[in-house]
């Protein structure tokens, strides 16, 4: 196809207002009458003084998930307790036809009582359906007797509470096994919810992350699947420890590496990340699920297979151990060979100087969430609350990390947080710690250029010759650029509106114009 009349985004080719594709690659990036003198003929579509740019890419998703909680019962506006069982009911009531009612996104802190609903409560309120309500974090939820029943080992598991409050493996078990309540349809139209809702914020490629304590593995290609109907990009990870059985499954499975959600902690909000020093608001130091001993071997056994290694990452003490296997990894193996694996950490909220000096060193990738630092690294908010105030401000170092070398991709982990294209870079950009703050282009990068790098797709995330034809449009209301030829500014304006969206070459959303 042939764009004529924008406003192109490529540094390499100033005052540019054309782009030709050819075979699902940029083929020519220039002015109007040069792109029709190199393909003659073909038909022209006219973006009327649009920004095109590259194309999101969100690295860290689990689009099935997101698509369940899109369907179904949203609480990150409930006003407390009483306020989310009423909910629960009124769902139950208006969807007599559910086996489960997925509930995400309470969070309990802001409520008049902060405790989340019981065990009894939600048996009352959805009448015999089984409920889960998973908190904001995604790392705990509440569930009721019904679906308690269905998953009988959950109660042994550590993280039981007779309340149903579900944290650790018992969380995971439950998670895991949530499955069971969808049909195959059902969870294929979820992931098709969500990759529509990501192709009208103008991403076109992301990284599905997938793991046991998610959902079953034939979830990877259920997401495949749907992906390749709609024309978007996926990679897939698998989040469980390298084995024999497992590096040649994945091998034959065509996913990109045994990473991701492989997780050696949990999260803050559910005190779960672990932590070196207790939480500010309670005597624990939250959960390490994975020694640093299986972090080296799955990190060696990854390398020598071909696969990339992954780990989810949050507390000081989590990101020490993945930071320090890793280390390990490379006295075994040498340095080049695990640069040359692009080996993950996903969120790496918490980081010391002295790790990061490593990550440069190995060329890991720090997969990252801006939208976190957005909702919680505000004074007063969940940072401060759980860690502190000096712990508090060193949280999601972005800056830190970008001037040190090491490979930023972000991503939404979306349910945890919405699809989005451009509130990622301007989170990342308005960061809460001023040190820590982006420039837009470098933020621009991490989330287009440097996310297809971290998944091996290095032909892409630019636009020029030869590059992959994933191209966003935009519409910019108010917003203007910051310079000619440049990005949107991202100040207190309207964000731009995605006006088409395309992967390789061929429209995947399209407004009309």
């Amino acid at each position: 196809m042939i764009l004529v009349g924008g406003r192109v985004y490529a540094p390499g080719f100033p005052g540019a207002t054309a782009v030709v594709t050819d075979g699902g690659v940029i083929s020519f990036v220039g002015s109007d009458e040069a792109a029709r003198r190199a393909a003659p003929g073909q038909t022209e579509i006219d973006l009327h003084a649009r920004l095109l740019t590259p194309a999101f890419v969100d690295a860290h998703v689990h689009l099935i998930q997101t698509g369940q909680v899109m369907a179904g019962l949203g609480l990150n506006d409930a006003r407390s307790r009483d306020d989310a069982v009423q909910r629960v009911a009124a769902y139950a009531r208006h969807h007599p036809e559910a086996q489960v009612i997925i509930g995400h996104g309470w969070d309990e802190r802001s409520w008049p009582e902060p405790l989340p609903p019981t065990r009894t409560e939600l048996d009352r309120a959805a009448g015999g359906v089984a409920v889960y309500l998973a908190r904001v974090d995604v790392h705990s939820a509440v569930v009721s007797s019904t679906l308690l029943d269905r998953l009988p080992g959950v109660s042994q598991a550590i993280g039981y509470r007779s309340d149903g409050l579900l944290t650790r493996e018992a969380h995971h078990l439950c998670r895991g096994s949530l499955d069971r309540f969808f049909t195959d349809q059902q969870r294929r139209s979820a992931a098709r919810t969500a990759l529509q809702a990501a192709a009208a914020q103008g991403v076109a490629a992301v990284h599905e992350l997938g793991g046991p304590h998610l959902g079953p593995i034939g979830d990877l290609t259920r997401v495949r699947d749907v992906a390749s109907e709609l024309g978007m990009g996926v990679t897939t990870y698998w989040g469980e420890l390298a084995t024999e059985p497992t590096i040649e499954w994945a091998q034959q499975a065509g996913v990109a590496g045994l990473a991701g959600d492989l997780c050696v902690d949990g999260a803050i909000g559910s005190r779960t990340a672990s932590l070196r020093e207790p939480y500010a608001d309670a005597e624990t130091c939250g959960a390490r699920y994975l020694s640093e001993q299986q972090i080296t071997d799955h990190v060696i056994a990854c390398t020598r297979a071909g696969l990339q290694a992954g780990f989810h990452c949050i507390g000081d003490d989590a990101v020490g151990a993945a930071v320090s296997g890793l280390r390990q990894a490379a006295v075994t193996l040498g340095v080049r060979s695990i640069r040359a694996a692009r080996h993950r950490l996903e969120h790496v909220e918490m980081i010391s100087d002295a790790d990061i000096a490593i990550l440069a060193e190995l060329g890991v990738v720090a997969s990252m969430q801006p939208a976190f630092d957005a909702a919680w690294g505000k004074p007063g908010e969940l940072y401060e609350q759980r860690l502190g105030a000096s712990r508090a401000q060193n949280m999601n170092r972005m800056g830190t990390l970008q001037r040190s070398g090491v490979p930023l991709a972000f991503g939404t982990d979306a349910p945890v947080t919405s699809l989005a294209g451009w509130g990622t870079v301007r989170a990342a950009v308005q960061h809460c710690q001023p040190d820590q703050r982006l420039s837009i282009a470098s933020a621009f990068d991490a989330a287009t250029r440097g996310a297809h790098w971290a998944a091996f797709t290095d032909n892409a995330g630019t636009i020029q010759v030869g590059a992959l034809a994933n191209l966003a449009v935009w519409d910019l209301a108010d917003s203007g650029l910051e310079e000619p030829g440049g990005l949107p500014r991202l100040d207190d304006v309207p964000l731009p509106v995605c006006a088409a969206t395309i992967a390789a070459g061929r429209f995947i959303y399209r407004l009309e114009w």
